[in-house]
């Protein structure tokens, strides 16, 4: 019977868990079952999962196991208690995206790369919107035509999803990181550098030590396999990633030199991702290849005792510290890995290193040669892994280590977050009342203003509370003061500068100070469609920078009858697309049609002659700004942007 919310009552410090349960086929699954012990010593545990997750007939003594609908119903029990999530790149996993917003913790990242967990979550390639979604969040216009180009073409290739790891929205929600690597925790406090990152080893499993007296030769017995063959396996689930071709090829090489031996593929096919069997039938190992497919604990340890050399190869990486090597070597079998991602970190006196790059192919095969001939060498090698992991990767003390920053002031707390606003826009009716009344006052508000389009066609939002507002345009004051007058824009709330300041070396407010990033929620920019194209594409930086997440623009441009609109950088039929690839979105053309209702005229101004206005108004969507250049620049690229810091 599973325990019932109202019975939470313990002298422990409660912690809730967001992880997969220990019945689903999932690495992650198991280290935190094999974990739970210690958890449930420290703590009074609440594990969540999934809505659809099979639930243990028999779950451990003292384990609350909540569905993820319950824990949103009783949310209030647990409002204060440390919060631990265990995210990887799975479906596995896809319920804690909605809930680490709602409730941030700590994440334990075990996979740097979340590509696969977002597009499964969107459910699959059928309605892609939530995928294409996030991917335009992080990565902005690259996101997006990223996206589109894998949809038009039906074309899930593998390092697509490697190049955008999609973990920022997991990462930005966190209120602290667990890194099982010095590689991903350096990735990671990169991405988020206000974000405290810790580095806790993953931990060598249990089942390591309840195997070490079962002979090699009991194991081949109880599995079938050849007593007197060498046995060379690679462990986990058989994907493309693992470079299986890599080993196949060394092995077909090294099969007429090397004494008989099996190569044995200990772990779950996966068909449509990789066609292993193709392969195996293309280097002629048909004959003396076995794939096992999914194995429970038991066998795998059994597979691990029973072998001579463990092949891990991972490439590219997806920042995933790899539990079944580190039972390998905990288990004492010599391992050959690439000289790669996290797996590079592991001393040379522990395994056996290829480097990635032209020459890897022969270099595993002259390691594979070396290791496979030289029993002393295999033994000594398996020797220093087992000491190595023992000394460094013990569960006890990686569970002191969780203890420990479960208990740091630093992971409980997570600042506000920058999120989207909602803003407010003026009806056509009444925008047009305020324009006739301002009209006919002496004071003359549109006289001196820059810009048509914005205030007569209401692409402007209201003024709301503890929002504020940038302009830069030639005449920033007077432009400012019809901001104030007609869309309710306290003057002490807007910024205003003009675009020569706000593209110089150092971007200044009025008073002199700093202008900061992130801290505008609307942005109203004028300008010449032909200013020079560098200062067109650092103009797109900048007001991407000024914005807060969700916070919207009008650019309005001008040309006159000096303007070449084919060489014009922000000429109208770009407009919208300059936009978009600076990282905003539902991008709309304002024109002379747009808002305002037909029958209302707008006030006559005194313009300069010959001038023509084009608008458009977004929303920013991420903080990934770019620049696709018209021209041919001395030295400059073709595509120059990147992330807005």
């Amino acid at each position: 019977m599973r325990p019932s919310i109202s019975a939470i009552q313990s002298a422990k410090t409660p912690l809730v868990l967001f992880s997969p349960c220990a019945t689903a086929k999932n690495g992650i699954a198991t280290y935190v079952h094999e974990l739970m012990p210690y958890f449930l010593a420290r703590f009074d545990v609440t594990l969540v999962v999934a809505d659809d997750a099979v639930l243990p007939a028999e779950p451990e003594k003292g384990l609350r196991i909540l569905l993820a609908a319950e824990f949103r119903k009783h949310r209030s029990f647990f409002e204060k208690a440390p919060k631990l999530y265990h995210f990887g790149n799975n479906p596995d996993h896809c319920y804690m995206l909605d809930m680490i917003v709602r409730d941030p913790g700590i994440v334990v990242l075990h996979d740097y790369n979340l590509n696969y967990m977002h597009e499964v979550s969107s459910l699959g390639w059928v309605e892609p919107d939530g995928y294409r979604s996030a991917l335009e969040l992080e990565y902005g216009a690259l996101g997006a035509e990223t996206m589109r180009h894998r949809f038009e073409r039906k074309d899930r290739g593998l390092f697509a999803t490697y190049e955008l790891p999609l973990n920022g929205d997991v990462l930005e929600a966190a209120s602290g990181v667990i890194a099982h690597s010095r590689y991903v925790q350096y990735k990671v406090a990169a991405r988020v550098p206000r974000t405290p990152v810790w580095y806790i080893p993953h931990h060598l499993a249990p089942g390591a030590e309840t195997h070490r007296g079962l002979t090699k030769q009991s194991a081949r017995s109880q599995l079938g396999l050849p007593g007197g063959a060498l046995i060379v396996t690679a462990l986990g689930f058989v994907s493309y990633a693992k470079k299986i071709p890599l080993v196949l090829a060394s092995l077909a090489e090294l099969r007429s030199t090397m004494p008989p031996f099996r190569f044995v593929l200990a772990g779950e096919k996966r068909p449509g991702e990789y066609d292993v069997d193709a392969d195996i039938a293309a280097f002629g190992l048909k004959d003396i290849t076995i794939c096992t497919n999914y194995l429970q604990e038991d066998q795998f340890f059994k597979h691990l005792v029973a072998c001579d050399l463990v092949t891990n190869l991972r490439h590219p990486s997806g920042g995933e510290t790899s539990g079944t090597l580190i039972r390998a070597l905990g288990m004492g079998v010599p391992t050959v890995v690439l000289d790669y991602g996290p797996l590079g970190e592991l001393p040379n006196s522990v395994v056996g290193k290829v480097p990635w790059g032209p020459d890897t192919q022969s270099g595993l095969t002259d390691v594979m040669r070396e290791l496979m001939s030289d029993p002393a060498k295999r033994h000594a090698l398996g020797a220093n892994a087992a000491a190595y992991i023992r000394a460094n990767h013990n569960i006890e003390k990686v569970a002191d280590a969780y203890a420990r920053v479960l208990g740091n002031p630093l992971g409980r707390t997570k600042p506000a977050a920058k999120g989207s606003y909602r803003q407010h826009f003026p009806g056509a009716r009444e925008l047009a009342h305020r324009l006739a009344v301002g009209a006919k006052s002496t004071e003359r508000p549109l006289q001196d203003v820059d810009g048509e389009l914005w205030w007569s066609r209401g692409c402007v939002p209201l003024g709301q509370a503890d929002q504020r507002a940038l302009v830069v345009s030639p005449r920033p004051v007077p432009t400012s003061r019809v901001l104030s007058k007609f869309f309710e824009w306290p003057h002490e709330a807007i910024t205003c500068v003009d675009p020569g300041a706000f593209l110089s070396k150092e971007v200044r407010a009025p008073d002199g100070s700093p202008l900061q990033a992130e801290t505008f929620t609307f942005a109203l920019v004028v300008v010449p469609s032909n200013l020079p194209e560098v200062e067109a594409a650092l103009l797109m930086r900048r007001v991407n920078a000024a914005l807060r997440g969700g916070g919207s623009v009008a650019l309005e441009v001008w040309d006159d009858s000096q303007t070449d609109e084919r060489r014009a950088p922000l000429a109208e039929a770009r407009l919208a697309q300059c936009l978009i690839d600076a990282g905003f979105t539902s991008a709309r053309k304002i024109d002379h049609h747009s808002g305002i209702l037909a029958d209302i005229t707008v006030p006559d101004r005194d313009m300069p002659g010959g001038r023509r206005f084009s608008c458009v108004a977004a929303r920013k969507a991420s903080s990934f700004a770019s620049w696709k250049y018209m021209h041919a620049l001395r030295g400059a690229p073709m595509r120059y942007g990147g992330r807005v810091i």
